[in-house]
């Protein structure tokens, strides 16, 4: 595997093209403010549960790489957490700065980088990126939650400890976690040919990834990249650097093959997951903090990610 720069950029740039015409498309009310709502809603409830299961259900899982992959991504989203608590102890930020910190520097956005990945190695690097996210998905939702909550009981403990079972009733529902779990009891019990769901659910996936990638665009706040703030800095440096870093190092030391590093790392180097915005208004964690760290990642992986490619590949 040899790629240059200028590869790399080729290969990935339709990914970050939709992402710039999705904001577009959103700033001047095509089609509409209220459609981009609703096509979120599509997409989390049918599109990439779809794709998520037809992917899973269909690769065949290795005891070696998922334990390979759980401690290669679990370490760089278990150090991320660890220094972003530490961090803002050290500068004094309060419990809402804090979890918004921390939110940018551990959760992902997996679509976009399966969307990376598939552009640049295809059907093997998705079957692989589908494992990760199989791993991350449940493991980031439930272990942020219980964090965000701890954090923010002493100033909303009422409301944290009864929103807290809401959150995990939540997680229990979520269609994507629910389509991983599916996917998985039917790649394990060889149910991987089923015509009617397999062919239904890989039409329903095959559009998943572009109108996904549309949506991020249309939640990007342009007016954000404006404003510095050193919270900010520190969640894209945890995120955008240290978490790709980590993983690098812990896959290496596993010797695992290139495409499984470079998969794992792309993983690791895209921006923190939309959603998070909405989480920090539910649990009560810094808002607006937290849309300048999603608009800011966002804008700045356009660059990150195809140097750090560079340097791995």
């Amino acid at each position: 595997m040899n790629l240059s720069l200028i590869d790399i950029f080729y290969s990935i740039s339709p990914v970050f093209v939709l992402i710039v015409l999705g904001n577009l498309l959103r700033r001047n009310g095509i089609p509409s403010d209220s459609f981009w709502g609703l096509n979120d809603k599509l997409v989390y409830w049918i599109l990439m549960p779809s794709l998520l299961f037809n992917q899973l259900s269909q690769t065949n899982f290795t005891p070696n790489i998922f334990t390979n992959y759980t401690m290669v991504i679990l370490s760089g989203f278990i150090v991320v957490i660890l220094l972003s608590i530490i961090i803002s102890k050290l500068f004094g930020y309060t419990t809402d700065v804090s979890s918004s910190i921390m939110q940018g520097a551990a959760r992902h956005n997996g679509f976009v980088a399966l969307a990376i990945v598939s552009s640049l190695f295809g059907a093997e690097a998705i079957a692989l990126g589908v494992i990760i996210m199989a791993i991350l998905i449940p493991v980031a939702n439930i272990v942020i939650v219980a964090i965000m909550v701890t954090q923010l009981q002493d100033k909303k403990t009422r409301k944290s400890k009864s929103v807290l079972i809401d959150i995990f009733f939540d997680i229990a529902k979520n269609p994507i976690l629910v389509s991983v779990l599916i996917g998985l009891v039917f790649s394990l019990m060889e149910m991987r040919n089923i015509p009617i769901i397999h062919k239904t659910t890989n039409l329903l996936g095959s559009a998943a990834l572009p109108i996904m990638l549309l949506s991020v665009g249309a939640n990007i706040k342009l007016k954000q990249l404006k404003v510095k703030i050193i919270p900010a800095i520190i969640s894209i440096i945890l995120k955008l650097a240290i978490f790709p870093f980590v993983v690098y190092l812990v896959a290496n030391y596993l010797r695992l093959s290139q495409l499984e590093v470079v998969v794992a790392v792309i993983f690791a180097s895209v921006p923190t997951a939309v959603s998070s915005f909405a989480l920090a208004r539910q649990l009560g964690g810094e808002t607006k903090l937290m849309a300048r760290i999603i608009s800011i990642q966002v804008a700045l992986s356009f660059i990150t990610i195809p140097l750090i490619l560079v340097l791995i590949v």
